[in-house]
């Protein structure tokens, strides 16, 4: 019931944004540098596998919700190196180069109106990495991910302007077996488990425009 009421309010606004001749739709195009983590692995040859930093880039096309808020699809691409680390020591390997894509969703917070020349924001966002390592016989897979950021828009005229953002972005990979938990004052005991993420963090600058 309250995702029909949330639709519906999107929708009315969307439709009093055409009414007034208002200019709600905003497309971005945006190009970075993306910091990459590794994990840790069990295996009797590697202990960690590393995702080198690279560039990104990445499109997206948003909604202004009003003044102060927005939401908006963004998708966002990088290639990098993959390498291992031997579990007995020595240089790290090259296994593979990994090609990632997100898909978020985001919904964004201004801190000033929208027809203000400066216009920092806060960004949350959710949505799915797709991982693609190009080895064969390595399928794809895709996880979820989530996004924790923020930025500025800087309006050159009504239509083009200007954005600097900055996020975090940690892909949930698998959860491993981590032992037992029990409860000392109601009994029992539950098996634990241990969340293993490929944490990501770019900052991007890109141009904008509302139509």
């Amino acid at each position: 019931m309250r995702t029909r009421v949330g639709c519906a309010l999107i929708l009315l606004s969307m439709a009093a944004g055409f009414a007034q001749g208002q200019k709600n739709f905003e497309a971005t195009g945006m190009v970075g540098y993306q910091l990459n983590g590794g994990l840790d692995l069990s295996t009797s040859l590697f202990k960690r596998i590393e995702v080198r930093n690279g560039l990104s880039y990445g499109a997206g096309l948003g909604y202004l919700l009003g003044d102060r808020y927005s939401v908006e699809f963004m998708w966002t691409y990088n290639k990098a190196n993959t390498f291992a680390q031997p579990r007995n020591g020595g240089s790290d390997i090259k296994l593979f180069v990994l090609d990632t894509n997100q898909y978020f969703g985001n919904f964004l917070f201004h801190f000033a109106n929208r027809e203000k020349q400066l216009r920092p924001f806060v960004l949350l966002g959710a949505g799915g990495t797709n991982l693609h390592p190009a080895f064969p016989g390595v399928a794809s897979v895709t996880r979820f991910a989530f996004a924790v950021g923020g930025g500025a828009k800087y309006n050159l005229t009504k239509r083009f302007g200007l954005r600097l953002q900055a996020k975090w972005s940690p892909t949930y990979i698998t959860t491993t077996h981590a032992g037992y938990w029990c409860d000392p004052f109601w009994g029992g005991c539950w098996a634990v488990g241990n969340d293993h993420y490929l944490h990501q963090f770019d900052g991007a600058a890109g141009l904008t425009f509302r139509f």
